[in-house]
């Protein structure tokens, strides 16, 4: 794996859904790195939420792409968002929910944690939560991983110039504590941009639901490898 579409922020738009299916097809990346907000945070839980989900994985699977996915706080409720992410992956191999696990390719090792994180509560509604203690226990499979390459995801941005008013201490602290080489974050998209700290190269790509992605190619030059998309 060498090149990446990084997105997040569907929220509930069947049209961010089909700009997703666009970017795939015109770029071809080796992965999609899609960092959570699928659901509408603002809409009341029901039937049309579950048709959303299986709509989003069963696309990412139409179009062969392989796809990391996590879920963001407002992907509840969990157990919805986990089923429909199973019964794709077992149906495709290159579709794989990555919270809490970790997936393989080749040289890369990819995994995430999605939802909000706080610092010593795991879960509650009306958003799916992970303490730091959770986030540790899971991300020691990555950061034991044999694969040299680490890619991260987190469903909040950390302080800072890519997180805005929705910046997460601990986002930043567990980048720092694993410093993987690529670490996607789901941010506001008046915030998006690209950070690094050490050897880690953040990137907050915007919202599909505001027309926005960013294009990683790990083939080009360290100051070129990240691309913004305007949709």
């Amino acid at each position: 794996m060498r090149t990446f579409l990084a997105c997040a922020g569907i929220l509930g738009q069947e049209q961010a859904i089909q700009r997703l299916v666009g970017l795939v097809r015109e770029r071809q990346p080796d992965a999609v790195l899609f960092a959570g907000g699928i659901l509408d945070p603002t809409a009341e839980r029901g039937k049309a939420d579950a048709d959303l989900l299986e709509k989003f994985f069963a696309v990412l699977g139409e179009n062969e792409a392989k796809a990391m996915v996590i879920p963001g706080p407002n992907d509840v409720p969990l157990s919805l968002f986990l089923r429909a992410g199973i019964n794709v992956e077992a149906e495709l191999a290159g579709v794989h929910v990555v919270h809490n696990v970790v997936a393989t390719n080749r040289d890369v090792a990819i995994s995430g944690v999605g939802g909000e994180l706080t610092q010593d509560e795991d879960r509650g509604a009306p958003t799916i939560r992970c303490s730091r203690t959770t986030a540790e226990y899971y991300l020691r499979e990555l950061e034991a991983a044999d694969q040299p390459q680490k890619v991260l995801l987190l469903a909040v941005p950390p302080n800072g110039q890519l997180g805005g008013k929705e910046g997460n201490t601990l986002a930043g602290e567990l980048i720092d504590s694993y410093h993987p080489k690529l670490c996607v974050v789901a941010g506001p998209t008046d915030s998006r941009g690209i950070d690094r700290v050490a050897h880690t190269t953040i990137v907050n790509p915007g919202r599909l639901a505001d027309n926005s992605a960013a294009w990683i190619d790990w083939n080009r030059e360290f100051e070129k490898q990240v691309e913004f998309i305007d949709l």
